[in-house]
């Protein structure tokens, strides 16, 4: 049976915390004076246990996932902690079977997944674990501005309604992803388990940053840019009532949303919190021009385009101590268009006037700036099509700990001068990202499709985990097609149809191949009114294919294939890439959930 949260409980609880003394003896002193620790609802400590008592009294679950070194939202977990059963929150609370877990460790952290720098977060769950709901999030301003009692209390009576729902059958289970630990991670397991520290959710995050990186698979708007703000595009939640909107601005305004309605769904993924709503609007591609979001207003349901302005992706990373986010030891504020014009500088550029020098600079020489110095260029590079900030420019295009050279004006005379940048490490190790590691991947140069000066289109490729993998990624609208169109059209219609022109992958002879290709899952782009058979890809999608032997020089490989958008095509006829040989001598983690997540060709 679960336990009440004693001070004795909550010691124990916090063994592993780095919080100051001074603060954990106060807190204690706090919780003695509290008399009678039965007035309070108990919790398990253990989600094993709570899971069993779950299928044993068909109780849906609350699962507390807290990180117990971690300050941020500690006064909130504790006025849930410390619920009396007979207040109303207490008897919504009591129809659930109540786990607080406090350590990441163990946890399926792929099915419970989140962005990992809420250090407090809850799901509602039923026995089967499936997920109904989740309750946390934050804004950059702070952890605790969408964490509300009042609001907590509507998503438990939400909760208990999707339960029943589930009980009478009509909630089925949706299908999970393949259960995936911390220990799983490689750098978790040895800089953060293996030592005995408390596996915090923050390192969860970075960790797995540093492993994309490792892979050559980070995409740093949106592994590093998380969760972007909802006020960014006009969307202020009444927050003690959930998702219901206090006021609208700018592009929520444009779309006709309205103070007093109520957000269901984003992108046809319903959505009952601001937990659920920050994810699925995390899961947006950042190449995205718009999304939908459907309201409830005065008992009916519109479902509104909602057109996201330029950089709505962008927020302040500073509470996030990522390890790769590149320290500039400087602060700049942009040039207006006016003065990038006197200047002759891009008007779309990221040229940006230094208004302040940090004291590390001088200490460590980092570089030789001076403020009122307007930084026009980067390595050369004066602009970027993704965005007009040169601090988020540098973040996107920059890997940490690396010299780059600034072109910039001084006393009207242009001057070249190096900028050493910085890495954060912030409570973690960041040795493997500064000396070479035996799982990292090396990919080979990207080449494109093109429309006139338009990509569509780029390839490249690695050999890793003994398979050749080929990365496609596509620029907004456009897409390819999969390498088994003919086979599938076959199998729909029973004979050859018309079809776009199926990607192929031409290898040399000397490179010895075991089974059938891999490909991501295609979308189906038919037209069956004009019986157009055809299936491809969007955003990010890779073919792959397993190794009987490993190459020791580079490979040249060939590609065939066709983009199209919804008004023109372009192809490449055999587009040449030179794949280097491995570097890893060990499996790469984030190239095996790559390849996890591939289905055969079809023949």
């Amino acid at each position: 049976m679960p336990t009440p949260p004693s001070t004795g409980s909550l010691s124990k609880n916090l063994a592993c915390s780095l919080m100051p003394k001074v603060l954990l003896l106060s807190l204690l002193t706090l919780l003695s004076s509290i008399s009678g620790a039965e007035e309070f609802l108990s919790w398990h400590y253990s989600y094993q246990d709570a899971l069993a008592e779950a299928r044993a009294t068909k109780k849906p679950l609350i699962v507390e996932f807290r990180c117990a070194p971690c300050i941020n939202g500690r006064e909130f977990d504790a006025q849930v902690l410390y619920t009396k059963p007979n207040s109303h929150r207490g008897k919504l609370l009591k129809q659930f079977v109540r786990a607080r877990i406090t350590t990441m460790t163990g946890v399926d952290i792929a099915h419970f997944d989140r962005d990992w720098h809420n250090s407090l977060y809850y799901f509602i769950i039923n026995a089967n674990e499936d997920i109904y709901m989740r309750y946390g999030g934050r804004d950059e301003a702070s952890a605790t501005t969408y964490l509300n009692l009042d609001s907590l209390e509507l998503a438990l009576s939400l909760g208990l309604k999707e339960h029943e729902k589930f009980l009478a059958g009509s909630r089925p289970s949706p299908p999970r992803p393949r259960r995936r630990t911390p220990a799983n991670h490689p750098l978790v397991k040895k800089n953060v388990i293996s030592t005995g520290r408390c596996t915090e959710c923050h390192l969860i995050a970075d960790y797995t940053a540093q492993e994309k990186q490792l892979a050559g698979t980070l995409d740093p708007i949106s592994d590093l840019y998380q969760s972007p703000d909802i006020q960014s595009i006009g969307l202020h939640l009444d927050i003690p009532k959930g998702l219901l909107l206090k006021n609208t601005s700018s592009a929520a305004k444009q779309a006709g949303l309205l103070p007093g309605d109520t957000i269901t769904a984003i992108n046809q993924q319903s959505v009952l919190t601001f937990g659920d709503l920050q994810y699925y609007y995390n899961k947006v591609p950042r190449s995205a021009e718009a999304i939908t979001l459907t309201v409830h207003r005065n008992q009916q349901s519109y479902t509104l385009t909602l057109t996201l302005p330029d950089e709505w992706w962008k927020t302040d990373l500073s509470f996030r101590h990522w390890s790769l986010e590149t320290q500039l030891y400087f602060k700049a504020q942009s040039l207006t268009t006016e003065e990038k014009v006197r200047l002759k500088l891009p008007p779309e550029g990221f040229a940006s006037k230094i208004t302040h020098i940090d004291f590390e600079a001088f200490l460590s020489r980092n570089h030789q700036l001076k403020v009122g110095d307007i930084i026009t260029a980067v390595d050369g590079r004066y602009s970027d099509p993704r965005t007009s900030d040169l601090k988020a420019h540098i973040q996107l295009c920059h890997s940490a700990g690396k010299t780059r050279q600034l072109t910039l004006i001084r006393d009207q005379s242009t001057l070249t001068l190096p900028l050493l940048t910085g890495r954060k490490a912030f409570r973690k190790a960041t040795e493997n990202l500064i000396a070479p590691d035996q799982s990292e991947v090396h990919w080979s140069q990207p080449e494109s499709i093109t429309k006139g000066k338009q990509v569509a289109a780029s390839y490249r490729a690695c050999i890793a985990n003994q398979h050749l993998i080929i990365e496609v990624k596509h620029q907004p609208s456009w897409h390819t097609y999969a390498m088994d169109n003919p086979a599938r059209a076959i199998a729909t219609r029973g004979f050859v149809v018309d079809q776009d022109l199926p990607t192929t992958i031409h290898l040399p002879n000397s490179l010895n191949t075991s089974g059938p290709w891999l490909q991501s899952p295609p979308h189906n782009y038919s037209n069956p009114s004009i019986n157009w058979l055809t299936w491809g890809f969007e955003g990010t999608s890779y073919f792959a294919i397993k190794l009987l032997s490993t190459p020791q020089a580079d490979t040249q490989i060939r590609i065939s294939s066709q983009a199209c958008n919804k008004d023109s095509c372009a192809a490449a006829n055999a587009l040449a890439l030179k794949v280097p040989p491995p570097n890893a001598t060990q499996t790469n983690l984030m190239i095996s959930l790559i390849l996890e997540s591939l289905i055969p060709v079809a023949k």
